[in-house]
């Protein structure tokens, strides 16, 4: 059973300025070591190997010198996200699939008219204009006609009907059938992408990367983009808990009785 615990904010305007120091020194280690192992994990399983000796937890602890408790925190959150990108490339490939399924059947629906009308106009060419019975367009006495949903288009003669109504429709078709076709391509190369590839994370958002290019105020100061950039990426850092600590875990302890957490020295 989950239990949600409450307990009193701490500003940093309220603490003194070395405990201010070393809790964002901790966010910048923390971060650092997170990203470096979700890097790792993603290089290894673009090129299939590893270039480790050790498990991903030692190389983690060894690398940035960290104890057991936030060694463990770190990888857990590198798993957890590369478990959330693993999902969300399912549900991406999922979504490109359906829109290649929808894009097949348009193309097929738009390639039937085609036939259709080329066939139509065969008939006009030859000097007998014949119509399928499942067609909307028909020739009613001396007359054609267009039955659509809400309304009948009348055509007076022949040549009205044949290039006033079928070239049009024709070459709009055609026009629509080559842009089905070109996105129909370019969703198979996205599929093919997101299957064979495995994709990296921006840590601080891809939105604002992109921002020190494009907002005026980065792009005239990039020392001001940067400091936003490094809050954005070391802002927080998440410490698991431990059923056989008493006050949640070794890291941070959380006192019930006066809604107080604290750490050790």
């Amino acid at each position: 059973m989950k239990k949600a615990y409450y307990s009193k904010r701490i500003y940093k305007n309220m603490l003194p300025k070395v405990h201010v120091d070393a809790i964002s020194h901790s966010l910048l280690l923390f971060n650092r070591a997170k990203h470096f192992a979700f890097q790792t994990q993603v290089m290894e399983k673009r090129s299939g190997k590893s270039k480790r000796d050790n498990s991903l937890h030692l190389t983690v602890k060894k690398c940035f010198d960290l104890n057991d408790y936030y060694t463990n925190s770190v990888v857990q959150e590198a798993n957890a996200l590369m478990t959330s990108q693993s999902e969300l490339k399912k549900m991406y490939i999922s979504t490109k699939e359906e829109q290649i399924k929808s894009v097949k059947k348009k193309i097929k629906t738009t390639k039937g008219r085609v036939t259709t009308l080329t066939n139509i106009k065969r008939s006009f060419i030859k000097g007998k204009p014949s119509f399928t019975k499942t067609s909307r367009e028909q020739q009613k006495g001396s007359f054609f006609v267009v039955q659509f949903k809400k309304k009948t288009d009348l055509y007076y003669h022949a040549y009205q009907f044949e290039h006033h109504y079928l070239d049009i429709q024709l070459k709009a078709l055609k026009e629509r059938l080559g842009r089905l076709e070109f996105r129909l391509d370019r969703l198979q190369k996205q599929l093919k992408t997101l299957r064979n590839q495995t994709k990296s994370v921006v840590f601080g958002s891809k939105k604002l990367f992109k921002r020190q290019h494009t907002l005026h105020h980065y792009r005239n100061d990039h020392k001001l983009w940067l400091e936003d950039w490094e809050r954005s990426r070391y802002n927080k850092m998440t410490i698991s808990g431990r059923k056989d600590a008493k006050y949640g875990n070794f890291v941070f302890t959380y006192i019930s009785e006066t809604k107080i957490s604290i750490s050790p020295p």
